[in-house]
């Protein structure tokens, strides 16, 4: 018997005890909320509004660190505080809030569930775990096989959705193993050990796949909503971050990741686990994996048609607009030759539209063609190829908020001239280094605040602090290219690997693999440091290829009323 537990309900007595006890438990709301109180009461001028911006920059870190709310709430902050201090209107505060890549955060990521809804992920997944004979079930082919799922499947549809069924299925199996297994420890690999590892590699390969296509990471996105508001109210920039060229960027970059990312993996089984899988395990494995397989239903015709849509959606934005090709099929209305007047966004609406009206087998051809009722067969109403109550559940809506906070924030940076001092002190140490060396600093800070916050909120805070530190003052190099400092926060945010924050693929390995989190920062640090290498990497040689081989700088276009331009240095 071991020692009785301590009884939760017993009452702590004594002064210092209560103290503690407070200060363990509750942490988090008091030093969450009391810091920036007390900053926001005692920093602030009147008629400085950069110091009222510089504290609700401050205040927005530290809940994005501490969460004392949850982290949308945050999102708020800039919707009180900016009207009551002077800084912006609230209507215009509140403009911040919606914009199109908002838009395309929603409808395309209910476009993003096509492929989760129909089922076809399950089919895909359990084909590729389950290929081969029992020899391709150990470690290192579960890790091979499950990280490609991830890292694909990622890419087309939703990524949690992704992480979560490949988890479901290979954390009961390991832990069977590992049950059954029990009496012959010394002679059988530790299958714990080995599930925390499979899964950290699926997680990772999660993470990594979704930044290929651009709506597929909500960091991505975030990034390109701050992005495109960043220019003053009448000035925007050419639509450099379009489908096309951001994913001929990106998915080389993230497939690089995933080599090596799989490969680091793999030696982890051996430095780790050591003791290979018996045969009989290797079976068992199968064995388990199978009876998921053989569960699954008959392919159908909705696989078929959710597939094609969305296909034809992602070759829709493809080709909506380049540049960099100079082709486009939107390109016949345009606010400027140089700025598109039609987005994404009127794509995915188009597209969310039309599949909630289509019924999903599309049979109405059939009440065209029959000549006989009897060819009709049963009548009765079918619902859509969307269905709105699985992608309105699967819709992350609260990170509206989040994301229109940190454009609120952006704007008021540049509208309270703390932009000035951010490129003259703040950021100053960053500027003033070689340019490789920069932004390797850049994606340092990235890839660490996305592991001691969610990568959303690292985003937001971050990305203000590279837009606003690369104005003229701060040399020749950075206000040309900080559009690759967008780009490193953007994709770097998105490589949260160690903490379980919510919507990340990282939450479902701790809450559903039952990964300990000491164990997923273990085994997880030596991701982010290869994901970092590699985005350095392709940010210094890949990416000014991609967006600006002449090294021109990105020039930001003024709009007029009448439509008409003049070019202005961004």
């Amino acid at each position: 018997m071991g020692a009785k537990k301590k009884d939760p309900r017993t009452p702590v007595k004594g002064i210092v005890p209560r103290l503690k006890n407070i200060g363990l438990l509750h942490f988090r709301g008091i030093f969450g909320c009391l810091i920036p109180l007390v900053l926001v009461c005692w920093q602030p001028e009147k008629g400085r509004h950069d110091i009222t911006v510089r504290c609700l920059w401050i205040w927005m870190f530290w809940f994005f660190l501490l969460q004392p709310v949850n982290i949308p709430v945050t999102g708020f902050i800039p919707m009180f505080l900016l009207p009551m201090a002077g800084v912006m209107s609230t209507v215009d505060t509140c403009k911040c809030y919606f914009n199109d890549n908002i838009g395309l955060h929603i409808l395309a990521g209910m476009l993003h569930l096509l492929i989760n809804g129909c089922g076809l992920d399950r089919r895909i997944i359990l084909w590729l775990l389950c290929s081969g004979d029992a020899c391709q079930f150990s470690g290192k082919r579960i890790i091979f096989k499950a990280s490609t799922a991830a890292f694909f499947l990622s890419m087309f549809s939703n990524r949690l959705i992704i992480t979560s069924t490949i988890t479901q299925f290979l954390t009961p199996a390991y832990m069977n193993l590992q049950t059954s297994t029990s009496k012959n420890r010394q002679a059988e690999a530790d299958y714990d050990i080995m599930r925390y590892i499979v899964l950290n590699a699926v997680q990772t390969a999660s993470a990594i796949g979704s930044t290929a296509i651009l709506h597929a990471a909500l960091t991505v996105i975030t990034m390109r909503a701050i992005w495109s508001t960043h220019p003053d109210h009448n000035s925007e920039y050419p639509d450099i971050f379009n489908y096309l060229q951001y994913t001929c960027f990106a998915f080389p970059v993230a497939f690089f990741m995933f080599i090596f990312n799989f490969i680091y993996h793999m030696l982890l089984i051996n430095w780790v686990v050591k003791k290979p899988m018996s045969g009989s395990s290797m079976t068992q494995m199968r064995n388990l994996l199978l009876t998921h397989k053989n569960a699954l239903p008959p392919t159908n015709f909705h696989e078929k048609v959710c597939t094609f849509f969305y296909l034809a959606f992602l070759a829709l934005c493809f080709f909506r607009w380049s540049d960099w090709l100079n082709m486009g099929w939107s390109s016949f209305r345009t606010v400027i030759p140089e700025v598109p007047f039609i987005k994404d966004a009127t794509v995915a609406a188009i597209f969310v539209v039309a599949l909630h009206v289509l019924p999903r087998s599309i049979t109405f051809w059939k009440y065209m063609t029959a000549r006989n009722k009897s060819e009709l067969g049963v009548l009765k109403p079918e619902s859509a190829i969307m269905w709105w109550r699985y992608v309105d559940k699967n819709t992350i809506y609260g990170y509206i908020i989040l994301i229109g906070g940190g454009i609120a924030l952006n704007s008021a940076i540049r509208i309270s001239t703390l932009n000035e001092l951010v490129t003259s002190s703040y950021g100053k140490g960053i500027t003033s280094m070689s340019w490789n060396a920069s932004i390797f600093v850049v994606c340092l800070i990235s890839v660490l605040l996305a592991n001691i916050m969610s990568g959303v909120a690292a985003c937001c805070i971050f990305l203000p602090f590279v837009l606003n530190m690369a104005l003229e003052a701060a040399g020749e190099v950075w206000p040309k290219r900080v559009y690759l400092g967008a780009l490193a926060v953007g994709i770097g945010t998105s490589i949260g690997f160690a903490s379980p924050f919510l919507y990340t693929p990282a939450y479902f390995c701790h809450y559903t693999g039952k990964v300990p989190i000491k164990k997923m920062i273990k085994y997880s640090i030596g991701s982010a440091i290869i994901c970092c290498i590699i985005l350095w990497l392709a940010l210094c040689f890949w990416g000014p290829f991609i967006w600006d081989p002449k090294d021109a700088g990105i020039t930001s276009y003024t709009l007029a009323a009448t439509q008409e331009a003049t070019e202005t240095n961004g």
